[in-house]
């Protein structure tokens, strides 16, 4: 990594500490998640500076392997943020890339075996293997579609009414349950025989096949349990939209600043291609 990139990066990473500051929120929740955040980013600025060397060989990854072991989880997807978004010669070539042939990978290979099946998902979901569903807290949510702007709500089973309309979100259930069905059924079974038995885990007999190649296709958690924060896959989906600020109203809906400090039309022809570390208001 040349000297100019690797300042760039440390750049970024020091002016983004002023967005830090200024994000307020009235959740205490969301307020230690920000206070950790803004904890681990310092210590990792520290390291930056004063211990680490850009002319290692892939010092990225070096990077990201000790923010791993150092820092919580929103340090690690702030810092990866940065590693990305400054550096457009390598990122933009790539975007052509983001978009997945769905098609060519929604068809179940029904001619693979049962035993097949039952070793990815000992290999991709085996955290999800170890809920006992049995328990309310691990049941305890369900999702379902608001009537009037068809979107998704959710709910608690055990007190609201409305379960039988449950949309099939409820992954790791179905997940878990599939798997006891295959460990029923003979290994060298075929999936489409498995399939004509149990038809109603179709949808997560093909999650799992897709997720065999595509690690990241698939959300590695319980959405139905009691612990759920609904507001932390708004806010991944957010951030897809420019949103850059969050201020959560609860755990399930919050305000979003969008763009700040982006340039006007009027400054177009001369501006800071990293103005969005650069917003202090």
């Amino acid at each position: 990594m040349s000297l100019k990139e690797s300042n760039l990066f440390k750049q970024c990473l020091k002016s983004s500490i002023q967005n830090l500051i200024n994000w307020s929120t009235e959740s205490e929740y969301q307020q230690k998640k920000i206070k950790d955040l803004f904890k681990d980013v310092q210590k990792f600025i520290d390291y930056v500076e004063n211990r680490f060397d850009f002319k290692t060989n892939y010092p990225f990854n070096k990077l990201y392997l000790w923010l791993e072991k150092q820092s919580c989880e929103e340090c690690i997807e702030y810092v990866v943020s940065i590693m990305m978004e400054p550096y457009g010669k390598i990122t933009e070539p790539l975007v052509n890339q983001m978009s997945s042939d769905e098609d060519k990978y929604f068809n179940i290979p029904t001619n693979r075996k049962v035993d097949d099946l039952r070793s990815i998902i000992k290999k991709k979901y085996k955290d999800i293997l170890l809920i006992n569903f049995d328990k309310k807290e691990n049941n305890k949510k369900f999702w379902f579609i608001s009537k009037n702007k068809e979107e998704p709500r959710i709910a608690d089973r055990f007190e609201e009414k409305g379960s039988e309309l449950e949309q099939p979100l409820a992954i790791a259930r179905d997940i878990k349950k599939l798997y006891s069905k295959l460990l029923e059924s003979k290994k060298n079974m075929t999936i489409d025989r498995f399939l004509i038995n149990n038809s109603d885990l179709r949808h997560v007999v093909r999650r799992a096949f897709i997720i065999e190649k595509f690690p990241y296709s698939e959300i590695q958690d319980n959405t139905i349990s009691k612990n759920i924060v609904p507001i932390d896959m708004l806010r991944l989906k957010l951030s897809f939209f420019g949103a850059l600020k969050f201020d959560p109203r609860s755990d399930k809906w919050l305000r979003i600043c969008m763009f700040q400090g982006a340039p006007l039309p009027g400054q177009l022809k001369n501006y800071d291609d990293q103005w969005v570390y650069n917003s202090h208001s």
